[in-house]
């Protein structure tokens, strides 16, 4: 990796990645769609407070050095530019896994363990003392997973909002979410899930029922999620070869501000809430050779041997462009 000198010159870099590449070899490459990012931008840099005057609020950001541009097929953009057109934004929505496991039944159903998600698959299984499950059940600590390979009841909570850190403004009151979210339009309604059809066959989202909320007693949490399966995206895609679209709901985040400040003992989001969403991910049966092919083989893992590809999901809102990257690891016994 190298930087580019961006002191005073406007710089477009464009290279071929490697799948761009081999298309212009086989005499069928085409640009179709472009994505525009900031990765390298660190925006803390604006210092509006600069001695010298507003003409050098930005000096630092822009004598940043930019990337190179990257020809891997597997280093794309991270953090791409969004398409809001209304320049009077301060804040905008970032989405975040909820990982409050024990607050309650609703908020232990995650899958983490360490910086993965642990998807099973049950083909390896060949009898009750020597399944998958169990075998991730007696590690120590237990390693909570999805049951990929059946319609179970976990998955992977994603809370959306402001989350503009404790005691800031604006915070997560009813009032604040309707001025700074609802207002502008930034109440996602539903969120697309992007996952590679070589190792997953459905995804599964929220139903209308569902419900997340801490208008219980004591400002205690009260609600639930229920799962469906989701609607396939015809047409739609991060342009990542292999990867598949599904749209999942949205429902509606009714954690608020209290003055007891109970509202975090449930949320992630520290500010106005605006939506939820769960996904729950089911492999695709027959998988063998993918895990050769794509992953690892008899590996020792959790006192086990084990195949396993690791993959990533990428779940966005349909309005604010929020996203979360999940890393999902999909696991066997040898």
């Amino acid at each position: 990796m190298a930087f580019l000198d961006n002191s005073g010159d406007i710089i477009l870099d464009a290279v071929l990645t490697e799948a761009g590449r081999r298309k212009m070899a086989q005499g069928n490459f085409e640009i179709d769609r472009f994505a525009l990012g900031d990765d390298e931008i660190d925006y803390s840099l604006y210092n509006k407070n600069h001695a010298s005057g507003s003409a050098y609020y930005d000096l630092e950001l822009l004598q940043t050095p930019v990337f190179e541009a990257f020809t891997q097929i597997n280093a794309g953009i991270n953090y791409g530019l969004l398409p809001f057109e209304n320049t009077d934004l301060l804040y905008l929505p970032v989405a975040k896994v909820n990982e409050l496991a024990g607050t309650t039944s609703l908020l232990s159903n995650i899958a983490r363990q360490g910086p993965l998600f642990y998807v099973i698959d049950t083909s390896g299984d060949t009898g009750a003392l020597n399944r998958i499950s169990k075998k991730l059940n007696d590690n120590s600590p237990v390693v909570q997973f999805l049951e990929g390979t059946t319609d179970g009841l976990n998955f992977i909570l994603i809370e959306a909002g402001l989350d503009t850190g404790t005691d800031q403004t604006p915070n997560g009151t009813k009032a604040d979410r309707d001025n700074y979210l609802v207002a502008n339009n930034l109440i996602d309604t539903s969120f697309s899930v992007y996952y590679d059809n070589r190792f997953f066959g459905t995804v599964r989202g929220p139903a209308r029922a569902s419900a997340f909320t801490n208008a219980g007693a004591s400002d205690g949490f009260q609600g639930n999620i229920y799962l469906k399966r989701s609607k396939p995206i015809s047409n739609a895609g991060l342009g990542i070869e292999n990867y598949s679209a599904a749209s999942i709901s949205a429902i509606s985040n009714e954690i608020y501000w209290n003055s007891s400040e109970t509202d975090q003992d449930f949320s992630v989001i520290n500010g106005p809430r605006s939506v939820v969403t769960a996904v729950a991910l089911t492999v695709k049966t027959g998988l063998s050779a993918e895990y050769s092919l794509y992953g690892r083989t008899s590996q020792t893992l959790f006192n086990a041997t084990v195949d396993y590809i690791d993959t990533t999901v990428y779940v966005v809102g349909n309005r604010s462009q929020a996203q979360v990257q999940l890393p999902i690891r999909i696991i066997k016994l040898s």
